[in-house]
């Protein structure tokens, strides 16, 4: 897919699942820059201190000279949370153009409408036309989580002043920032593990033909910026089909070019995901040539802890409030 790059992107965490007011800004040395909401901030009487969830919110804004395009990449898991979040870190809300859903889990579409109903206008949302059939999660005790996304409805999206885009392609949003659409699922070790027996523990769905079995997320995308003489900055929700497999698709749409950043959910911290899949991400991310590695969300504290410690020098530790900024 051929068009404009983008001179910069600025993205801001709105909502991650930790607060952590003593990390310090960085200068990447090659034009980057992360700022952080540090201990003066939370210390400030005159402010009001972000809040942490379970979920993921991304605030990306690519600039290509004077033009700009701005998007919202999920929405965490609460309104209440999301809408405090903006209010905090003085974001200016009514500058977002498009909402994109990663995929139909309520940590990523959660505070959908409660940011929809605080703007007079409607506002694209796009997804995948699978993000709203049924899903059901089985846990290992027994217990089930009955159809525990049937909030997420074409009908709700639409009653709250969204206008849902659905599109298993990729969606070009403007100044080099574009939609993955559908990510097939190449590399061997990533993607949903298949249960060991019909309704062991795991996520499920019933699936357009009505045929009820393991969820494989097929709804999911990712979000890619190309940045003139960076390379590509790579957004995942949760990676269910595989952070690697989000890169590859990534350079599908902008060509083979330089992996300046991958950040969001890798889907490594889940209790059925094989251990061994942290070591093997980090090789892929290094035979990629990833430059800055930010795990995020669903990536689980070993991943963490595995790549401060074995790429030290691609790593970089999230935080509600923590804004990055690739590009002149």
């Amino acid at each position: 897919m051929s068009g404009f790059q983008a001179d910069s992107v600025e993205i801001t965490v709105l909502v991650e699942n930790w607060v952590d007011m003593l990390l310090p800004d960085l200068d990447f040395g090659d034009g980057g820059h992360c700022v952080r909401a540090g201990l003066i901030d939370h210390f400030d009487q005159r402010r009001i201190p972000p809040q942490a969830e379970n979920g993921i919110s991304l605030l990306v804004t690519a600039r290509h000279g004077r033009h700009a395009s701005t998007a919202l990449f999920d929405v965490g898991l609460t309104g209440s949370v999301l809408m405090h979040n903006l209010r905090v870190l003085g974001v200016d809300a009514t500058s977002i153009e498009h909402v994109v859903i990663s995929h139909g889990h309520p940590d990523h579409y959660g505070g959908l409408y409660s940011f929809l109903d605080a703007f007079d206008r409607t506002m694209p949302v796009a997804t995948h036309t699978d993000a709203f059939l049924p899903r059901y999660a089985v846990m290992g005790d027994g217990r089930t989580s009955a159809y525990y996304n049937q909030t997420f409805t074409l009908d709700n999206v639409e009653r709250h002043g969204g206008r849902p885009v659905l599109s298993g392609g990729a969606l070009d949003l403007g100044c080099g920032m574009y939609t993955t659409g559908y990510i097939p699922r190449t590399v061997p070790f990533e993607g949903p593990v298949e249960p060991a027996a019909s309704h062991a523990p795991g996520l499920y769905q019933v699936r357009a033909d009505g045929s009820y079995g393991l969820d494989e997320v097929v709804d999911e995308q990712g979000l890619v910026i190309d940045v003139k003489g960076k390379g590509l900055v790579v957004l995942t929700g949760c990676a269910h089909a595989g952070v690697l497999n989000t890169i590859d698709r990534a350079r599908e749409i902008c060509g083979p070019k330089p992996v300046h950043a991958v950040m969001g959910g890798f889907h490594l911290g889940f209790p059925t995901t094989p251990r061994a899949n942290v070591d093997l991400t980090l090789d892929g991310m290094k035979e990629r040539e990833v430059s800055h590695i930010i795990p995020m969300h669903c990536s689980g504290l070993h991943t963490h802890a595995t790549f401060q410690r074995d790429a030290p020098d691609r790593y970089l530790q999230p935080a509600v409030g923590t804004v990055l900024r690739f590009g002149k």
